[in-house]
């Protein structure tokens, strides 16, 4: 028995696939964003 979720269809592997890229987008975003806070913390002393 192999689960319904290994045995999804193509729009399905498309959905997470894209799903992976704008996590990683958001994630990639986030770390700039706290490293820009950072530096004007750093700047502002």
């Amino acid at each position: 028995m192999i689960p319904e979720i290994f045995q999804s269809s193509e729009p399905v592997r498309q959905i997470s696939v894209w799903g992976l890229v704008i996590g990683m987008i958001v994630l990639f975003l986030g770390m700039n964003m706290r490293v820009e806070v950072k530096i004007q913390k750093e700047e502002d002393k």
